[in-house]
């Protein structure tokens, strides 16, 4: 079973939305959990239902976390194999920024080796930490330099499509390359955050979905 993380703010909300929409077009069957809004949740209570997940052979856990929550729910026994990063650390002014910073390290020090991380692009500081880890990083954002971003215009989406593009060629986790293209996502949904939407169709593309056949429309 595939456990991916989405650690963030109000972005994680919206993010998971989309991903678990593109994934039940494909057939999967995903489970998709905030251990904050779980009363009497735990680390040891989140292993439990992951086994529990594994004998009922479920193909993906999303588990969606806050920064602030990551000591409660986060153990050194969990690893991810993909980790959807939706904050910019620059922009979080609950805790000092050598704490968050911290934390984050923390977190992302739970990626399996042969693993993934997604990140805004955007972010300097994140992409720091991320040097020399032995796992792959793909990034996002209005950017150049980033793995995928797109040609839309704007930071919300409310209308049918929007434009993603691949802007080099990555591998997904079952090993195929997909070559830079572009990808046109139909909508359901309106007033959709563009980082929101790329980072779910950053994940997407890792496991190997193409999002041009994608069935259904991404909703929240």
């Amino acid at each position: 079973m595939l456990v991916a993380g989405i650690l963030g703010s109000e972005g994680k909300l919206q993010t998971a939305g989309i991903i678990s929409s593109m994934l039940a077009s494909k057939g999967e069957k995903v489970s998709v959990i905030d251990p904050a809004g779980m009363p009497g949740m735990d680390s040891k209570r989140i292993a439990a239902y992951i086994s529990e997940l594994e004998k009922n052979n479920v193909d993906m856990l999303i588990l969606k976390m806050d920064i602030l929550d990551i000591d409660k729910y986060i153990t050194d026994e969990l690893s991810f194999d993909i980790l959807i990063y939706t904050d910019k650390s620059n922009d979080i002014s609950l805790m000092g920024k050598t704490e968050y910073i911290s934390r984050l390290d923390k977190v992302f020090s739970l990626i399996d080796d042969k693993g993934v991380a997604i990140v805004n692009v955007d972010d300097s500081d994140m992409i720091k930490l991320l040097n020399g880890k032995m796992y792959k990083v793909i990034t996002y954002g209005f950017n150049t330099k980033a793995s995928i971003t797109t040609s839309s215009i704007g930071d919300r989406v409310y209308k049918d499509g929007f434009i993603c593009c691949l802007q080099r060629s990555i591998s997904t986790r079952g090993g195929k390359i997909i070559e830079p293209q572009e990808y046109k996502i139909r909508l359901d949904a309106g007033d959709l955050d563009s980082h929101n939407l790329l980072a779910a169709a950053s994940f997407a593309i890792v496991n190997g979905i193409d999002l041009n056949s994608v069935d259904e429309n991404p909703t929240m």
